[in-house]
């Protein structure tokens, strides 16, 4: 098409013609490419960190015993060994340790077994932790003489325990075997895991999630996989496409969320390194650029952004005084000039086209953020109390007690599009922190991880999308840290139990502690930082 149109204009015109329209045509497209950029821009990566996790966790939580919960400590459990004596769980506290339940006649735990060799010689790097097999001795199908002359024949030289008559399998609602029980130190469960192929790798990491927490590993996951040379924070593990942002653009989202955690981990040289490359990257004009790309920093900025950017910064002045009250003002003022309209918040601000937005994502409404800039500006108050009437008169119903997306002051008309839950997640944490969560959807999140589970998209009718029917690390991390801000501790550990089984356990392999997919797929930098924030907020 495109070279008839060439054709024709040649038939008409004289050569200069075609070459003028060329270069018109060339300042068009790259409008058009600024204008691409503010729309990606209103979702930032929020809306690609949803496809962490593509598989359900459906089949995972319901082979998890039923009568014990991960982070949470677990009753003295009583065994025996093969001299006949007594061995409590209580008396190995002080340690970390690992319980194996098995039986004999079970070809799943005979092929887990297969690597009992390996786990040995890891354990023996391990003087801290004490590891048990468990015999799972009904008295019928297993005996204590069945199980002795499995290990003997098969040479396998691991600690082994009986469980007669299934008193603690029963106790702990374990379901299949072989399960493995991580405890750490003080008697509190932190891993289960109910597949066959546990091998050292994987245990060496649960060993280490145990002793260190998830924030650890995951921690070093992102420094020394994500993070590059200039204390940017890639968007993907994999660069998997072409489009903005790709696996390696850096955004401002994550270099907030970052300085975020390290506010709240007293990480100073973190902080320091993070906003480092927000000032020589991204704060080319007042506000930070939503996206760096090969090409340089966008036109555009992120309003949720620069809220989050903002409040890290006076977090990190009142904790380690380092940022003058100046730097925090001409900060304070540039998100007032850009991104508020007659007292509104607005999603950006297009520094090329030099036009705001005309829109609110009920996401970008960082309230606790507004009320600290209503200590630089007076018109916050009004700011503030603006967004929060658009974030109320948003709620959808009690039947489907979440808000709709984004609001647009034109039309004055919410939109009717399919709700991104990570997103949606972001409003609610906002209006927790606040205390403007009503308890309805507190009560709708509870029986969401309590049942089948958060999925990725929902109608504003609060049926599942088709297609969308899968769980994401960035939903239950978020929805852990509004458990945790509005004082839930069951909402705030039931949603990191499943958050906690998209996490990758291997320590022989460079994805120890992330989340996302084995293949290296799935890993976007907006879960791996919720999920930080999640651990930290909880003490995990």
């Amino acid at each position: 098409m495109k070279d008839a149109y060439i054709v024709k204009i040649k038939n008409i015109c004289m050569i200069a013609l075609p070459i003028l329209v060329l270069i018109a045509a060339g300042f068009i497209i790259a409008y058009i490419f600024s204008i691409n950029n503010v729309v990606n821009s209103t979702k930032s990566s929020i809306s690609t960190s949803i496809m962490a996790s593509t598989s359900s966790l459906t089949e995972s939580i319901d082979l998890s015993p039923s009568n014990c919960k991960l982070n949470e400590a677990l009753p003295d459990l009583f065994f025996t060994n093969s001299s006949g004596n007594k061995v409590t769980l209580k008396s190995m506290l002080g340690k970390t340790v690992v319980l194996t339940f098995w039986a004999s006649y079970c070809p799943y735990c005979q092929n887990e077994l297969k690597n009992a060799d390996g786990i040995q010689s890891m354990l023996a790097n391990h003087s801290d932790v004490e590891y048990f097999l468990i015999d799972k001795t009904d008295m019928e199908k297993e005996t204590k003489d069945t199980a002795l002359t499995y290990l003997k024949k098969n040479d396998i030289t691991l600690n082994n325990l009986f469980d007669l008559k299934l008193s603690d399998y029963n106790k702990l609602g374990i379901k299949s075997i072989p399960t493995t029980l991580v405890i750490d130190k003080k008697g509190v469960l932190r891993v289960v895991y109910t597949s066959d192929d546990l091998d050292a790798g994987k245990l060496e990491s649960m060993i280490n999630y145990a002793d260190n927490g998830g924030a650890a590993g995951l921690y070093n996951f992102i420094k020394n996989n994500l993070t590059d040379i200039n204390g940017g924070i890639k968007t993907n593990y994999i660069a998997t496409s072409t489009t903005i942002p790709s696996g390696t653009d850096v955004l401002s989202e994550s270099q907030g969320l970052i300085m975020d955690y390290a506010v709240k981990s007293d990480n100073k040289s973190l902080f320091e390194q993070t906003y480092n490359y927000v000032e020589k990257y991204m704060l080319k004009k007042p506000l930070a650029a939503w996206v760096i790309t090969k090409q340089g920093p966008s036109d555009v900025n992120a309003a949720v952004d620069d809220l989050r950017i903002y409040k890290a910064l006076s977090d990190a002045r009142i904790l380690w005084g380092d940022y003058s009250n100046k730097q925090l003002s001409d900060y304070a003022n540039a998100i007032y000039t850009y991104n508020t309209d007659n007292q509104k918040l607005v999603n950006y601000y297009d520094f090329k086209s030099k036009k705001k937005s005309t829109q609110l994502n009920l996401s970008y409404a960082d309230f606790e953020a507004i009320q600290l800039l209503e200590k630089t500006n007076s018109n916050w108050e009004t700011v503030y109390q603006n967004s929060l009437n658009i974030v109320n008169t948003g709620f959808i119903s009690d039947k489907f007690p979440l808000y709709y997306s984004s609001y647009d002051y034109k039309t004055k008309i919410f939109s009717q599009q399919n709700i991104n839950m990570a997103e949606e997640m972001e409003t609610l944490l906002h209006l927790a922190e606040v205390g403007k969560l009503p308890q309805a959807t507190v009560e709708w999140l509870q029986n969401a991880v309590e049942g089948n589970g958060i999925f990725a998209e929902y109608s504003v009718g609060g049926d599942v999308v088709s297609g969308y029917n899968y769980e994401s690390t960035a939903v239950y991390g978020l929805v852990s840290l509004i458990g945790d801000t509005i004082g839930n501790k069951a909402l705030a550990n039931d949603a990191l139990i499943r958050m906690e089984k998209m996490c990758i356990f291997d320590t022989s392999i460079k994805l120890d502690g992330a989340f996302g997919n084995i293949d290296g797929t799935g890993i976007y930098s907006f879960d791996q930082c919720v999920a930080l924030l999640a651990f930290e907020n909880t003490g995990n």
